[in-house]
């Protein structure tokens, strides 16, 4: 691998690992982008101070690859030298670098509780799994519930990520600035689908409702899902990150 392009991590849901998985097999058809806020919290936190002078966030440009300068609604682009840092660098690369995915996971051990160097996935593994003791029978937690195997991608080492990501574009707008089309390939599901006429009901992921009929309906409910109910409308600048899927490794059970 080239020693310029770098490798960071970034989690997924059991959703989304589904939909990447999709992708893999029909390139463009359900997943090839996400939208996150990392690192943009002073942006969309404007200083209050700054908004009582008339001074707004008007957009953001690439000054060098990753590195992003906000641009002011002043004619010269810039803000008052208030201690207010308009530089930001994108926290997931640039076009070219990869990220290795996390998810939910454990790692599998044989009968004599060593390694295999096999990992099983939540998104897709069938069944149920039981934690066995030394005696071999299911383990218990102290509070009397069964213990569970599964981990928190959180917690997920390189070496049992199964999927690889190439970003292909990187830039910052604002959530509500999303069109139909992105909205579809951030993985929203698809509940009904007409084969004639391709209209599609989309999900809703309050489930408060049947479904939308319109993808951006569907994928603003999926965020107000992730970051608390309303949090859509509060149009945060976020950065949209688009990929291709390089690699699927692992057990796919």
């Amino acid at each position: 691998m080239n020693n310029n392009v770098k490798e960071r991590p970034i989690l997924f849901s059991e959703d989304m690992i589904r939909a990447l998985l999709q992708e893999y097999s029909m390139p463009g058809q359900y997943k090839n982008q996400t939208r996150r806020t990392r690192g943009l919290n002073r942006f969309n936190n404007f200083p209050e101070y700054l908004k009582k002078r008339g001074w707004e966030i008007q957009d953001f440009i690439e000054e060098e690859p990753g590195l992003w300068l906000a641009v002011s609604n002043d004619e010269s682009g810039e803000f008052p030298d208030d201690n207010f840092n308009p530089w930001v660098r994108c926290p997931y690369g640039k076009a070219g670098d990869r990220l290795w995915v996390r998810e939910t996971f454990f790692e599998v051990y044989d009968d004599q509780f060593r390694p295999t160097g096999k990992y099983c996935y939540a998104a897709t593994h069938q069944g149920y799994v039981h934690v066995l003791d030394e005696d071999g029978g299911i383990k218990i937690n102290k509070d009397g519930t069964e213990a569970s195997p599964w981990k928190s991608g959180i917690h997920m080492p390189r070496k049992a990520a199964r999927i690889l990501l190439e970003l292909t574009e990187v830039r910052i707008e604002r959530l509500l600035d999303i069109t139909s089309q992105d909205a579809r390939m951030e993985g929203i599901e698809s509940v009904w689908h007409d084969e004639e006429t391709d209209v599609c009901l989309w999900k809703d992921y309050s489930g408060k409702s049947n479904g939308y009929i319109f993808a951006r309906t569907s994928y603003f409910s999926l965020w107000d899902k992730l970051k608390g109910a309303g949090s859509s409308k509060m149009n945060p600048w976020v950065w949209v990150i688009k990929f291709k899927i390089l690699t699927i490794n692992g057990d796919i059970k």
